[in-house]
């Protein structure tokens, strides 16, 4: 991070992922938003905002991401302030401070982090602010360390903080909820219209024309695409994924819409019931893309087994291809309900121009 004052300084991140998470009733921290495990998103922004190095403190049995620091704690029952105090012990002596950061604030943004930076400099604290209710984030001076041994039970430095307010600035926010139930989950959180998979709001700047997708999901579907376009381990399935993630998001009832589902779920049915391969697939496609028919409206299902988010979860090529095989195949099998118009269309294609 930068200081407006005194040029870069070298401002670690303690991101506490140790908790019990008790009301969720799974470790929350492990649980995915879009692509990504809570903690993933929590520890981007850390990355996004300059902060180095990272030090996440976890139970053993949480994953955590290669480019952070682990410490770990399997005792939830101490409280958060046995994981802070944990934390601050293993910024690196070279670091002038460390923003604490919760894994259950997805939704915290890198322009706050950054926020807290340019507020340093009169107190050993800058704290989060929301509705007179001092928080995380919050940065810690190194000579504010101290004040962490003092700490106990799970309200970390609240209570010191409230009862000497000469310990620290505050910076006023609008609130960033912490995630402590599956419902906390759900209202920061939003579908995507076409698969329904659920991601943090985002904004795009631009969209398919066509596809019906949130930008959140649009984003994912880059990603699987980048790792296609890459890697010839990952690409030789490429065409498939094209044709579920349009079948997935058909949008809304117009003519490159229809035209655009019935295509593809054609795609489907040729692939997974005839078993026609690429190159002959590619040349369907093309030559009833160029067609002047009108196809109709098929009402999509309600909803998918299976999404991008769910193929993103591939480690190789060959486990991307089994990946996008099911993901293939439940989709083709929530559009059950027009299989029968499918197929003839599937059929007619074969059998006039095949």
């Amino acid at each position: 991070m930068l200081s407006p004052q005194n040029g870069p300084m070298s401002v670690a991140a303690v991101i506490l992922a140790a908790g019990g998470s008790t009301r969720f009733g799974a470790p929350k921290a492990a649980v995915r938003i879009g692509s990504r495990s809570m903690l993933q998103v929590v520890v981007d922004t850390a990355t996004a905002a300059g902060l180095s190095p990272l030090i996440v403190v976890a139970p053993s049995s949480l994953p955590v991401p290669e480019v952070a620091v682990s410490v770990r704690n399997d005792a939830a029952h101490l409280g958060m302030s046995r994981s802070l105090q944990l934390g601050i012990a293993a910024v690196p002596a070279d670091a002038e401070a460390a923003v604490v950061m919760l894994a259950d604030q997805p939704t915290v943004s890198v322009e706050h982090l950054r926020s807290l930076d340019g507020w340093r400099g009169g107190t050993p604290v800058v704290a989060t602010s929301s509705a007179g209710v001092l928080g995380p984030p919050a940065l810690i001076e190194r000579e504010g360390f101290a004040l962490v041994i003092d700490t106990d039970g799970d309200t970390g430095l609240r209570d010191l903080l409230r009862a000497d307010p000469m310990l620290v600035t505050a910076v006023e926010h609008a609130a960033m909820p912490d995630v402590d139930t599956a419902e906390d989950l759900e209202r920061i959180t939003e579908p995507c219209p076409g698969c329904g998979a659920r991601y943090l709001p985002q904004v795009a700047d631009e969209m398919h024309p066509y596809i019906g997708a949130s930008p959140a999901c649009w984003s994912t579907f880059g990603e699987l695409l980048a790792r296609e376009f890459g890697d010839v381990a990952f690409g030789r399935i490429h065409r498939h994924s094209v044709d579920v993630y349009a079948v997935q998001h058909p949008g809304t009832d117009d003519r490159r819409q229809r035209q655009s589902v019935a295509l593809h779920l054609i795609g489907l049915c040729h692939w997974l019931e005839h078993g026609i391969e690429l190159d002959r697939l590619t040349a369907i496609t093309q030559r009833l893309a160029n067609d002047d028919r009108s196809w109709p409206w098929l009402t999509p299902p309600m909803g998918y087994p299976m999404t991008v988010v769910d193929v993103l979860a591939a480690r190789d090529g060959s486990e991307h291809v089994g990946l996008v095989t099911r993901w293939a195949e439940t989709t083709w099998d929530a559009w059950a309900a027009h299989h029968e118009t499918v197929r003839a269309w599937a059929d007619e294609v074969l059998r006039d121009r095949g």
